[in-house]
């Protein structure tokens, strides 16, 4: 039933992700084939860049989704809200399972739709823009990573806020992030910006083992506060 009842709460958001990643590529395809043939190259090499926005965006958007408004978080009342909240609350499951099943529900929502969104990238791209098979699916796997540590941000940021100040506060994080990674002035170590983009596989044909383990690290550290405080909370 928590299954069932996380992607009832989820599917829409999913969807509406899905069709912004097909927006945001046809906009591409459009610009790239109305230039002149001279710019028609430098349209196709953006492509790259802006994914790792929308990647982002993504997983912010999902992430969180269904936890800040029930199990973890007393916050405004809406429509049904209420209700909704004291099933969820009253269901003979402990907080630590809710929080989980969610969890992954968001984090496979948000694989499927990144997955797909890479391949439309690759045809796009093809080869000799897109790299090899093996590079590919490389920088595929560490977007797909970074992503996971930017959910468990966002599930942390769940516990304490609704899902406006979820979304100001990480438009804001990644803003002055960028900002620092553009001046050098991130460590090196957790530059999530340099993992995905200059350190990736499709530019230096090797994994950044040191930042991957870094992410991973951040991650479960996330992950475990999150989870601390839904169940010392009280609702």
């Amino acid at each position: 039933m928590l299954w069932l009842k996380a992607w009832l709460e989820t599917r829409w958001k999913a969807a509406f992700m899905l069709l912004f990643g097909a927006l945001f590529y046809g906009v591409f395809v459009w610009l790239a084939r109305g230039a002149p043939a001279s710019y028609r190259m430098n349209w196709l090499m953006g492509i790259p860049e802006w994914s790792v926005f929308v990647s982002v965006f993504v997983t912010v958007t999902l992430a969180g989704t269904g936890i800040e408004t029930e199990s973890t978080r007393p916050g405004e009342l809406t429509k049904g809200g209420e209700g909704s909240k004291l099933y969820t609350l009253a269901l003979p499951v402990t907080r630590a399972r809710l929080f989980w099943v969610r969890t992954v529900t968001g984090v496979l929502e948000t694989g499927a739709i990144l997955l797909l969104l890479g391949v439309a990238e690759w045809l796009l791209l093809s080869p000799p823009l897109a790299g090899n098979l093996g590079d590919a699916l490389e920088t595929f796997g560490l977007i797909l990573f970074v992503s996971v540590t930017v959910y468990a941000i966002q599930a942390c940021l769940s516990t304490f806020c609704d899902e406006g100040w979820r979304i100001r506060i990480s438009g804001l994080a990644l803003g002055v992030g960028f900002y620092l990674h553009i001046v050098h002035r991130l460590p090196w170590a957790i530059d999530l910006f340099q993992l995905i983009g200059l350190e990736s596989p499709l530019v230096t044909h090797q994994i950044p083992w040191v930042m991957l383990i870094a992410s991973g690290l951040l991650a479960i550290v996330l992950f475990a506060a999150a989870l601390t405080i839904i169940q010392k909370r009280d609702y």
